[in-house]
């Protein structure tokens, strides 16, 4: 299983897998299918472009994206030093592969590969276990606990507020 960041080459099967999850998972996403499906693939394009520090991740099984995770980072300069994790999905069909866990642990090598990262932050659905054991799995320790933090199709979801401070001493 290949693992790499996507450029703006993957846009086209990165809307199609982002998509895929929006509807199939929209209590696992902040954001919506129907806010997202009228992104234009210029738009995309743009996002998955290199820049420092930040980065869309994607498993393929050959040439098939089945598997993606994105690093966001934080832009006001008293936030600049934290990254977060967001948009992990992988297909129903490639799930209890580890890739997941070959995402994440792909987004962490790539933060204490920046400099000045110091942490990466995420929310998890709190009904979402397997989600949360990966995480602490890879360091992750929950912080706090969001109540009501989603409402979709007019249900309340809570989210697992959970950080990783950057070792770099392990950095290969």
């Amino acid at each position: 299983m290949l693992v790499r960041q996507l450029t703006p080459s993957d846009a086209a099967s990165f809307v199609s897998l982002r998509l895929a999850g929006l509807k199939e998972c929209p209590a696992s996403f902040a954001s919506s299918y129907e806010e997202e499906a009228s992104r234009s693939l210029h738009d995309v394009e743009k996002q998955l472009a290199a820049d420092r520090g930040q980065g869309v991740f994607g498993s393929f099984d050959g040439t098939r994206l089945v598997g993606v995770a994105g690093l966001g980072r934080e832009h006001p300069r008293k936030l600049s030093h934290k990254a977060f994790v967001w948009g992990v999905y992988v297909t129903p069909d490639m799930r209890g592969r580890s890739i997941s866990r070959a995402l994440i642990a792909e987004l962490i090598e790539f933060a204490r590969l920046t400099p000045d990262t110091t942490q990466i932050n995420l929310t998890v659905n709190a009904n979402n276990e397997l989600a949360v054991r990966l995480y602490e799995s890879l360091g992750f320790e929950p912080f706090g606990l969001e109540r009501n933090s989603l409402l979709v199709d007019g249900c309340f979801h809570d989210e697992v507020h959970m950080s990783l401070k950057i070792d770099r001493q392990t950095a290969s």
